[in-house]
């Protein structure tokens, strides 16, 4: 592929400024013709007319300010709330064999100039088939932390991306029983049904990602919805 020379991005530059002042003189030159026109069929004189072209002049310089603050403050509030820790919103089947499965979830760090330092994925709501929250709050680990003694919190590099467990998936014993992973070591095991979590991943900059996971254990269907879903009828 063809490189662009080193002074490529001067030239550029010089031209749009070229071309930006002789539009400048111009609109300057028109607009004063204008203006002196009208307010000589208007009756006015000279002082009226040296007034209005000194506002003439200004207004181009006053809209490129505006525009420029508007600019920047639409780049800064985009910035600010941007979600860097994302969710991959890829359906994967649970993992797992020989009746033991594991549905995860995988956070990824969009920026690809900023590490994400002190981040957390939760379970902000747990319900049953029912529609009732029968848990809130569940602190979650990425898959890396299963034998540590400090999990929920972790840091990202740019572009990388983490596994985070939610549920283990047991088929292999008469209990039937799922287990939500968290990261504070609780043990919480529910008998099997259809559940549905409401899951953020927190970053240490920009809003947090959100989305809402359904899982049936009986055939290990996992679905992952980028809105809630709607409540049953």
């Amino acid at each position: 592929m063809r490189r662009y020379s080193d002074i490529f991005p001067v030239v550029l530059l010089g031209g749009v400024m070229a071309l930006a002042g002789s539009a400048k003189s111009i609109y300057e030159d028109a607009a004063k013709a204008w203006v002196l026109n009208r307010l000589s069929q208007w009756g006015y004189g000279t002082e009226a007319a040296t007034v209005m072209s000194g506002c003439i002049e200004l207004a181009p310089a006053f809209g490129g300010a505006v525009a420029i603050i508007w600019f920047l403050h639409w780049y800064i509030r985009k910035e600010l709330e941007a979600a860097h820790l994302a969710f991959d919103r890829k359906l994967r089947r649970p993992a797992g064999d020989f009746g033991f499965y594991t549905a995860y979830l995988i956070v990824t760090n969009t920026s690809p100039t900023e590490k994400l330092l002190n981040c957390r994925c939760e379970i902000v709501e747990l319900r049953d088939d029912e529609n009732a929250v029968i848990e809130t709050h569940i602190g979650l680990r990425t898959k890396n932390q299963a034998d540590k003694s400090a999990q929920g919190r972790f840091n990202l590099d740019q572009g990388a991306e983490k596994e985070i467990p939610l549920f283990d998936i047991n088929q292999s014993s008469d209990e039937e029983t799922l287990g939500v992973i968290n990261a504070d070591g609780r043990e919480l095991k529910f008998p099997y049904g259809i559940y549905t979590a409401k899951i953020r991943a927190y970053g240490d900059r920009g809003t947090a990602d959100e989305l809402t996971v359904r899982l049936n254990t009986s055939n290990c269907e996992f679905i992952i919805f980028r809105d809630a879903p709607k409540a049953r009828v």
